[in-house]
């Protein structure tokens, strides 16, 4: 397993990511990072994903409902294999688009007092 992540102005993920976009085996993310100016690219084997890696726990763990959170478009994988899924305020419009609830940002703590509020057993 390997996971890289690339930061970096936008013109500087060009051969790299044109390279993994499509190739068989793996996933290669792209997209500006939501609170600074850089873009990031994340390449992986596909098994090495959010989504692959929940779906693992909850099969080795006998989970019955998986609960995630996320902020930016690399966590939509993971909202797919999630039975619910919630966005913090201040995340990507594709994400937001894609949870089923939008909790206060990330600057106001929304994922730790949502967890407060929930039981988790």
């Amino acid at each position: 397993m390997f996971y890289f992540t690339c930061i970096g102005q936008k013109d500087e993920h060009g051969p790299v990511y044109e390279y993994f976009k499509d190739r068989h085996g793996y996933t290669c993310l792209f997209y500006k990072e939501l609170y600074r100016e850089e873009y990031w690219r994340e390449i992986m084997p596909e098994a090495a994903t959010k989504r692959h890696a929940v779906l693992r726990l909850r099969e080795m763990l006998g989970f019955d409902r998986i609960v995630s959170f996320g902020n930016s478009i690399n966590d939509l994988p993971l909202f797919s294999a999630s039975d619910e899924c919630y966005a913090v305020e201040n995340a990507a419009e594709e994400l937001k688009r894609a949870a089923d609830g939008i909790l206060p940002s990330n600057e106001e703590n929304g994922v730790a007092k949502w967890l407060l509020n929930h039981s988790c057993v």
